[in-house]
């Protein structure tokens, strides 16, 4: 039909698309989740097992002898870890331990920030609680003074379920 004659015109409908792939972008979330899912366990992991130390070992007074930071330089990051050692008495025998890292999952952005939260925690000569199993007393933990707190998985746990639901949505 000529222009201007009327009738109708019928326009052609695709669904909208959101992003590139569609449906596959739901895997980028999906891979999210499994990462964020496996670091809250390995968080959880490590709370349990300072926890169980904690509560089933023998309790002994430590000292620390020595704190430390150590950095890591790449070509695209630094990375700064803190570490101490400690002496501690159990059953009679002077025992030594480390160098621990504390605070290993904790991001430090300055090698003075790291040595800051050494010193404010754990300075030289400080009197510590150590925790040492009774049938080997060689081997020893500080208990929860150096391990992540129970928040810290739980946070990872929700942000895994939400990259799960967000990839759901998809």
């Amino acid at each position: 039909m000529p222009a201007g004659q009327g009738g109708v015109t019928y326009y052609e409908q695709r669904p909208a698309r959101s992003g590139s792939g569609g449906s596959n972008d739901a895997w980028g979330y999906y891979f999210a989740a499994l990462f964020l899912g496996v670091m809250g366990l390995i968080f959880l992991n490590d709370f349990r097992y300072a926890l169980a130390a904690q509560q089933r070992w023998t309790e002994a007074a430590g000292r620390v002898t020595e704190n430390k930071v150590t950095v890591r330089r790449s070509r695209r990051s630094t990375s700064y870890s803190s570490y101490i050692s400690y002496t501690y008495n159990a059953g009679g025998t002077l025992y030594g331990a480390g160098p621990v890292e504390l605070y290993k999952h904790k991001l430090y952005f300055s090698e003075g920030g790291a040595w800051e939260d050494l010193e404010n925690n754990f300075p030289e000569g400080k009197s510590i609680d150590v925790y040492y199993n009774p049938e080997n007393p060689g081997q020893s933990s500080l208990g929860l003074a150096g391990a992540p707190g129970a928040a810290v998985p739980v946070v990872f746990f929700l942000l895994a379920f939400a990259a799960f639901y967000a990839g759901r949505q998809q």
